[in-house]
């Protein structure tokens, strides 16, 4: 009997969206914002500077059933006054054989570019090339997360997101030092903390637990956190492993991110596309599938 798993990295990982941070009534200046705090938290509201950023670069993989999907990513944020306000990120995604031969899947492999500004975000190329209309290049998609990306493949660990972070590292059980990052001496933190332990930090993350079902909650992220010696984060690594029911058996997805963070402070700019490049939901050619879709995971 052939097992099938509807839309398998969406449901296996759920994105976290940065809530409204309250900063203090008077202007921040860049300088301020560089001025070394005394923890990571403390750190990473002071980079809240509107005009200013990180890049990062990521990779990892989603394994299961002896498949594997495989992704890189990299790009920006730029922050506001409460966290990250916008972005820009191309990632790239190798779904190997857990595509098979369906047509209505053609071009995931493909890179997709993504920017966001505010809550409107921007898609482009991978299994969108397909479907806009003529003259058409980027897909007008509502309500999307600046940051989305960091989670949406299994990265539960947001350091752009101070209460993320925060309850992240309150769930430290070794710190040590980390060696050279990117340059950057470093410390290193490591623990573990549940995903009912996240939601309650990031609200949002509790509609992806609902979606995985059962005690989804009680999932345990191990975590890796890299910090420099201006508090600043330099590197996070998470593992994780979540339990599905697909039918009547339970399926293991085993979910591996690490992301690099360089240039804090530096300028970042985010624009949209142009105007007459961009097509809306309703504007294009037959019906967007799920992401990843419904996958053959064999008989």
């Amino acid at each position: 009997m052939k097992r099938t798993m509807a839309a398998l990295a969406c449901a296996a990982t759920a994105a976290l969206i940065a809530p409204a941070v309250a900063v203090p009534a008077h202007a921040q200046t860049f300088a301020q914002a560089q001025a070394r705090a005394g923890d990571p938290v403390s750190a990473l509201r002071k980079q809240f500077v509107t005009g200013h950023g990180v890049r990062f670069a990521s990779s990892g993989k989603l394994s299961v059933a002896g498949s594997a999907i495989k992704y890189t990513a990299k790009g920006a944020f730029a922050f506001g006054r409460a966290g990250v306000g916008a972005s820009n990120v191309t990632q790239k995604v190798n779904y190997g054989a857990l595509l098979g031969n369906s047509e209505s899947m053609k071009g995931l492999n493909d890179p997709t570019r993504m920017i966001v500004i505010g809550r409107t975000g921007y898609i482009s190329g991978g299994i969108y090339a397909s479907l806009l209309p003529e003259g058409k290049t980027w897909l007008r998609v509502p309500n999307t997360s600046p940051d989305a990306v960091l989670q949406a493949l299994g990265g539960f660990v947001n350091p752009t997101d101070w209460r993320n972070l925060k309850t992240v590292l309150a769930s430290t059980k070794a710190k040590g030092a980390g060696g050279v990052v990117n340059g950057a001496k470093t410390t290193l933190y490591q623990g573990t903390i549940t995903l009912k332990q996240l939601a309650q930090a990031t609200p949002s993350l509790k509609r992806g637990i609902a979606s995985l079902g059962g005690d989804a909650g009680k999932v345990v992220v191990n975590w890796k956190v890299w910090v420099g010696s201006d508090q600043l984060v330099r590197r996070v690594s998470t593992s994780t492993d979540i339990k599905m029911k697909v039918e009547k058996s339970s399926i293991v997805f085993t979910v591996t991110d690490t992301t690099a963070y360089t240039g804090w402070g530096t300028k970042v700019s985010v624009k949209a596309p142009p105007k007459a490049q961009v097509a809306n939901m309703s504007d294009i050619d037959g019906t967007v599938p799920d992401v990843p879709g419904t996958i053959n995971l064999g008989d």
